[in-house]
């Protein structure tokens, strides 16, 4: 998944179950996309899309600090599961 997709998933995501206006909302979650992309694949973003719509869809709205953090988790998995960054 490419992060401009994510976006909109979370965009979508938003309009259905907040009270904001998912445009405005998920673009800021755009740069931690981008660096989910540049640092993994398109499946971590994907991940991080699911896991992010996941708490919209349960009435949150994570800070962008919280989807950094969510992030962090997911390009960790990644590294882990793909061999990414490892010698091994």
């Amino acid at each position: 998944m490419e992060p401009q997709e994510a976006v909109r998933q979370l965009e979508y995501t938003i309009d259905a179950s907040l009270d904001d206006i998912g445009q405005r909302a998920a673009a800021g979650y755009r740069p931690t996309f981008e660096r989910v992309a540049e640092q993994g694949d398109g499946q971590a973003v994907y991940e991080l899309a699911c896991e992010l719509s996941t708490s919209v869809a349960d009435g949150d709205r994570p800070s962008p600090r919280a989807a950094n953090s969510a992030a962090e988790r997911v390009l960790d998995d990644w590294a882990y599961t793909d061999g990414a960054g490892n010698n091994n």
